[in-house]
C-alpha cells in the first residue's frame, strides 16, 4: 500500500529560525517552499542533497498561531514544536483511502495542495500508534 516514505513533518514556531538550525547544524538544504493556503500554513522542505528524491523533512508553520481552528496552530499551542506527521506516497489516493476505511482506520480526506495535484488523506493518530500518516499520490513532487 505505502510505496515510499517521503518526509516527516515538524511543526515549528519560527520557520526561518528552524531552517537556519537544520541547515547550519545538520547541513540540510532547501529544495522547496510552499504556501498552503487551504491549510493555513507555510512549509519548507529540506534534504541532505537539496533534492526531493531523498528522505526529507518538512518544516511547518501556521500563518496565524492564535487560530485554534487551524490544526497545526492548535498542535503547536497544545504540545509545542516537534514531530507532526509521516508522509508516504501511494499509487492511488482514493483507492488506499477506501481500503483503509474498509479496515476501520479513521481517514481524513484532504484537498490537493496545488490545483494540479491529487487529493490526499491523513490517518488519525489514534489509529496509527500515535502517528499521523499522510498519503500522497506517487509523483506528487514532480
Amino acid at each position: 500500500m505505502l510505496e515510499r516514505i517521503t518526509h516527516i513533518g515538524i511543526v515549528v514556531e519560527d520557520i526561518a529560525e528552524a531552517e537556519k538550525f537544520w541547515s547550519e547544524r545538520f547541513g540540510l538544504k532547501r529544495y522547496a517552499e510552499l504556501e498552503v493556503e487551504v491549510e493555513g500554513i507555510r512549509s519548507i522542505f529540506l534534504s541532505v542533497g537539496g533534492t526531493p528524491d531523498e528522505m526529507s523533512i518538512e518544516l511547518i508553520e501556521p500563518y496565524d498561531k492564535s487560530d485554534m481552528s487551524n490544526a497545526v496552530a492548535r498542535r503547536l499551542a497544545q504540545s509545542g514544536e516537534g514531530f507532526y506527521h509521516l508522509a508516504a506516497e501511494v499509487s492511488d489516493v482514493a483507492a488506499t483511502s477506501a481500503e483503509l476505511k474498509e479496515n476501520q482506520v479513521r481517514v481524513i480526506d484532504r484537498p490537493a495542495i496545488e490545483p494540479e495535484d491529487s487529493a490526499r488523506w491523513l490517518v488519525h493518530p489514534k489509529d496509527a500508534n500515535g502517528v499521523m500518516v499522510e498519503g500522497l499520490e506517487t509523483g506528487w513532487r514532480d
